[in-house]
């Protein structure tokens, strides 16, 4: 039986019916009216099971995927805010007293002296203490703008095992057939038990994971690369 051709209200039509009628009812119903209303309960029943695992897939990604790798980034960028907060405070007394004195310098017309702007600066912290605040602040503030989102990853991709027994069975569904834009993702999705591919982390070598460079687009384009794990 073809159900595509069936206009989707008489289908959900049929459900309700036979949802709201007794077995009985349902067993004494003739042909084909019979057949008709338990495939339509059937078809009812099996989207609804769909829908209520993605919204349990759902929960999952956000409580225990998203919140902890958000808690877990947060955290580490809480633990090294003090550090931050010293060395940028040095690097800001040390900057205000170097342009002042260039302006000194431009307002006089005189030669730049390099010993003089160091015997200012080192007024106000030493020398080897301003050059270990701005490797600090290089090592804690990424060149990347968005920092914060690329630690984000980072962390998601550590906690790749969580969703994994769950991605297979999503590829296999037929959740993603109405969106044609998403065909790639379940093809990748079956083959998640695999391990063909590899994650690659910032600072923390690569872990497994089954996507390929086409389902990754835009900023994750650069996280996946082949390999084994």
């Amino acid at each position: 039986m073809r159900l595509s051709q069936i206009p989707p209200n008489r289908l959900a039509a049929l459900a309700r019916y036979g949802l709201g009628s007794k077995a009985a009812s349902l067993e004494r119903a003739a042909e084909p009216k019979r057949t008709a209303m338990l495939t339509a309960v059937v078809r009812h029943l099996e989207a609804k099971a769909i829908d209520e695992a993605l919204d349990l897939f759902s929960v999952l990604m956000a409580t225990r995927l998203i919140s902890r790798a958000r808690r877990a980034t947060d955290k580490e960028r809480l633990s090294t805010l003090p550090q931050l907060e010293k060395a940028s405070r040095t690097l800001a007394r040390a900057a205000k007293v170097l342009f002042e004195e260039l302006e000194l310098v431009e307002s006089h017309g005189t030669d730049l002296d390099a010993a003089a702007l160091w015997r200012a600066v080192e007024e106000v912290a030493p020398r080897a203490v301003v050059m270990s605040a701005a490797t600090m602040v290089v090592s804690l503030v990424p060149e990347d703008e968005d920092s914060a989102a690329v630690a984000m990853r980072a962390a998601l991709a550590t906690r790749y095992n969580t969703v994994r027994p769950f991605l297979s069975l999503l590829g296999e569904s037929k959740a993603l057939d109405a969106a044609s834009g998403g065909a790639r993702v379940p093809s990748w999705a079956t083959t998640s038990a695999t391990g063909s591919r590899t994650w690659m982390t910032s600072g923390s070598g690569a872990r497994p994971c089954p996507a390929s460079r086409r389902a990754c687009t835009g900023r994750w384009s650069r996280w996946p690369a082949t390999g084994s794990t």
